[in-house]
């Protein structure tokens, strides 16, 4: 009999904090889905949407924009490149937070502007080239 009346207080007590909470229905948004699906490599284009380890980036001074992961003495840059690109991922940039960040280094003086893939082009910066999205 006491273990009963515990057991319907318990179940009382349950069932009013239950009816206390309000739930709330969301949903994934179907622009972040078609986002997050169109992100298979390493290195794309930020309005497709970047890899959950990647950030979009613009270069002060540099046209354009791309998506790249973090790297470090430790940790070099991801080989997994979009279709086409032919430059060379290296940890090149250094954030103005301290932060270190991979980039497409390619060629600015080769004419044949195919180094960067769809969409993209080598941009010139102290001497070297960076691969940014153009749109």
């Amino acid at each position: 009999p006491a273990m009963k009346v515990a057991a319907v207080a318990v179940f009382a007590l349950l069932a009013l904090s239950a009816s206390a909470y309000e739930v709330t229905k969301t949903e994934l948004s179907v622009d972040f889905v078609k986002d997050f699906a169109n992100a298979t490599t390493h290195y794309g284009d930020p309005k497709q949407g970047c890899m959950s380890d990647e950030i979009a980036v613009q270069i002060q001074g540099v046209a354009g924009d791309f998506c790249t992961p973090a790297c470090s003495l430790i940790k070099a840059c991801p080989t997994d490149v979009p279709t086409g690109v032919k430059a060379t991922p290296q940890c090149a940039l250094q954030a103005s937070q301290g932060g270190k960040y991979c980039a497409l280094i390619c060629n600015p003086s080769n004419k044949n502007d195919d180094q960067c893939g769809t969409n993209a082009s080598c941009k010139a910066i102290s001497g070297v080239g960076i691969c940014t999205y153009d749109d």
